[in-house]
């Protein structure tokens, strides 16, 4: 099988003069999962810092830890959403693989316009439904 990597990119690797980090992992191949959307848990993105943004800047912005059980599946919502800009992606800055419990502690958002994300704004919402593999 061939090798898959992971790029990490942030603000912290910026500082250090580096742009991404790119690092082969094993474990990334397709998997077939049952999805429970009956106990499907819809969860608010807020900030937990503050960034300031350019008009069309994306940032990573530090968020109130999301938990995510191994399997689950991450989905954003278009329902409550942040009127500057998108919320993208949620996850943490060590990779951890699918078949593992997560914390999502960072979020990567876009901004329409010239404004800074305070520590407790919404950035959006995602869905968190739980997976297990399908045997």
């Amino acid at each position: 099988m061939d090798k898959i990597y992971v790029i990490s990119c942030g603000q912290d690797l910026a500082r250090m003069g580096i742009d991404r980090r790119r690092m082969g992992v094993e474990g990334l191949e397709e998997t077939e999962i049952s999805l429970d959307w009956s106990s499907a848990r819809l969860v608010p993105v807020v900030a937990d810092e503050r960034v300031s943004f350019l008009p069309c800047e994306s940032k990573i912005v530090s968020i109130r830890p999301v938990t995510v059980p191994a399997y689950a599946m991450v989905l954003r919502s278009f329902y409550g959403v942040n009127g500057m800009g998108d919320l993208n992606c949620i996850g943490s800055m060590k990779f951890r693989p699918f078949t593992e419990d997560r914390v999502a502690d960072k979020a990567m958002f876009y901004s329409r316009i010239k404004a800074a994300v305070m520590k407790g704004d919404l950035l959006g919402q995602v869905l968190v439904v739980r997976g297990t593999p399908k045997s």
